[in-house]
């Protein structure tokens, strides 16, 4: 036997929230919009693993130690010139578009600019000693107030000298 009073309040109830949907839908879009990330909340993601909301020194020479691992491919102990900016020239190579050419062309010229830069013997080469050390003194020099901490804030201030 069919009890259409039975069934009858839940599809009105269903047909009450499906039209209500649009108008919290559109108070929804009166919320001002979430913050966008930047460059330096994904580069503190990265970096801060443990996700205190700043770089540690101990961060920074973790992250370093296994950026390093990455660029010596033939894990030599060493990162000859060739591998310090091979993966940045495919990339350059396989670029889809003229944009993402030009801007990945840009950041190969700052690699090789900071190769030479950490090739401080001049012999072609970086140990990972050199590379972390470097990563030390950058991580010093961010390190604004000498907290021992690097803040999302003091990472655009470098970048950007605000």
């Amino acid at each position: 036997m069919f009890y259409p009073h039975r069934i009858t309040p839940p599809i009105i109830l269903t047909l009450a929230v499906l039209m209500a949907a649009p108008a919290f839908a559109q108070a929804q879009g009166t919320l001002p919009p979430a913050a966008k990330r930047d460059w330096a909340d994904y580069y503190l993601a990265r970096v801060d693993t443990d996700n205190k909301g700043y770089i540690t020194l101990e961060d920074a020479k973790r992250y370093a130690s296994a950026q390093f691992d990455r660029l010596d491919v033939n894990h030599g102990g060493q990162v000859d010139h060739d591998e310090f900016v091979a993966s940045l020239k495919r990339a350059v190579e396989h670029a889809s578009t003229l944009d993402r050419q030009q801007r990945l062309q840009r950041a190969l010229d700052r690699r090789e600019t900071l190769f030479h830069t950490l090739d401080q013997k001049g012999d072609g080469k970086i140990t990972k000693e050199e590379y972390v050390a470097a990563a030390v003194q950058h991580f010093n020099e961010l390190d604004i107030d000498k907290t021992g901490k690097v803040t999302v804030q003091e990472l655009r201030v470098a970048r950007h000298g605000l």
